[in-house]
């Protein structure tokens, strides 16, 4: 009796044990089964984290790694462990105007961006460049990002990689348009599903669905 006793709870010790093993285990697989891959990560400061884009691009592969406040300083530090680490296939940058707003040599933001970019194709990642946002009426900052900007087209050009001009959709000779911004400075919902437009327009040839 005492050894029928004594194997009953050692069964019980077991499959208590193998119960526990299991939902460890399904649950590490059900978490894994519900992330679904990332291809598609929109990279930058408050202006891309302030869109949903898996909704306005329509798509579940898109991952948002935008950081209010972010120079590009900041996002050269986070690159690595927000973007190159999880993988994807192909990555949207964004960034600049809050190095110009705190007053950081466009130099340094010039070579920031390069590091952005080359980290990104030294990685096997494709690159897509987003041009630096114009604000509404701020004709010195509008100087100092047309010099950015054109920095940005060239050094794409050297590299081979695609460069998309949200200015042009969104903005007039004098800056960003009032009807796309809620402060100036950050898009509202229209100026968004714009640019999503011209997203969708690049991913459709990079990675259609």
């Amino acid at each position: 009796m005492k050894l029928y006793k004594k194997y009953q709870r050692q069964s019980m010790i077991a499959v208590s044990l193998a119960l526990i093993v299991f939902m460890l285990t399904g649950f590490t697989l059900t978490k894994k089964k519900m992330e679904a891959p990332v291809s598609v990560i929109m990279f930058g400061d408050s202006i891309t984290n302030g869109a949903n884009w898996k909704e306005l691009l329509q798509r579940k592969d898109v991952k948002t790694c935008g950081f209010p406040g972010f120079t590009t300083s900041h996002l050269v530090w986070l690159i690595k462990e927000n973007v190159i680490d999880l993988k994807p296939e192909i990555c949207f940058l964004e960034g600049g105007i809050n190095d110009i707003g705190v007053g950081i040599p466009l130099s340094r933001t010039k070579a920031n961006y390069k590091k952005l970019i080359d980290g990104l194709l030294d990685n096997h990642i494709v690159a897509v460049v987003q041009s630096v946002l114009y604000q509404q009426n701020n004709p010195e900052s509008k100087i100092q990002v047309d010099s950015l900007n054109t920095y940005l087209i060239e050094y794409c050009k050297t590299r081979k990689v695609h460069y998309l001009d949200i200015n042009g959709r969104l903005s007039s000779a004098t800056g960003l348009k009032a009807e796309y911004t809620v402060d100036g400075t950050h898009l509202n919902s229209v100026a968004y599903k714009i640019w999503a437009k011209e997203v969708k327009a690049i991913l459709a040839i990079l990675r259609p669905q």
